[in-house]
């Protein structure tokens, strides 16, 4: 099996054949924050980065019996990753054990302006999207997990995430949630491995959160 990936329900491969993930496809995302420099102190002091968009690029053929079904089977695949101008959710299944399947919010960003023909019926074509938050994440949820007080919480995933749900026992302007691994982040971010977070406030929140992946 090799990995596959989708647009909604439609597999890509359904118009471009020989599918070949040219760049982007697992690897880091570049950082959107500087570090912070101080007028007379030397060297920087480190900020709490965070993680901008990274641009997954395909390619293939796009092929058809005829000049005409090519040409249409082009058409399809531009309509497809266009989506109308819209973000779209695309999955993508890896073939590693298990198979595992990430998604990401993405947007068409362009290359299929032009098409090389290698025949009548044959052209070659690369297209690029942007994966908006940066990471692939899980296609579900995780159960929740009941916190109080304080307590250490093994997160899957090889990147860190902010694709949490929290469920307050009192309310959220009483109840707050804290990650010792990220204390200058205001909004609560899991790190792959162990994280101990800390709830004031008294009562429980329930968290469930989508691990982020490379």
């Amino acid at each position: 099996m090799a990995e596959t990936y989708k647009i909604g329900a439609t597999d890509v491969t359904t118009f471009l054949t020989h599918l070949q993930v040219i760049d982007g496809n697992i690897g880091i995302p570049p950082l959107r924050q500087d570090d912070y420099s101080v007028p007379g102190r030397t060297g920087a002091i480190a900020a709490t980065p965070w993680w901008g968009p990274r641009v997954v690029t395909f390619g293939g053929i796009v092929a058809g019996s005829t000049r005409p079904a090519m040409q249409t089977n082009l058409k399809s695949l531009g309509s497809l990753v266009l989506n109308g101008g819209d973000v779209f959710t695309m999955s993508r299944t890896l073939d590693t054990a298990g198979t595992p399947t990430h998604t990401a919010t993405a947007r068409y960003l362009g290359g299929l302006e032009q098409a090389d023909a290698l025949s009548n019926r044959v052209a070659r074509v690369a297209f690029d999207v942007q994966l908006m938050d940066g990471f692939w994440y899980e296609s579900a949820y995780t159960p929740g997990t009941a916190l109080a007080g304080t307590t250490v919480v093994n997160v899957n995933g090889d990147a860190p995430t902010q694709d949490i749900t929290l469920t307050y026992s009192i309310g959220a302007g009483s109840q707050r949630v804290t990650n010792s691994a990220y204390p200058g982040l205001a909004r609560l971010t899991l790190k792959p491995g162990n994280n101990t977070l800390v709830v004031t406030g008294g009562g429980t929140v329930t968290m469930a959160y989508k691990a982020a992946w490379l």
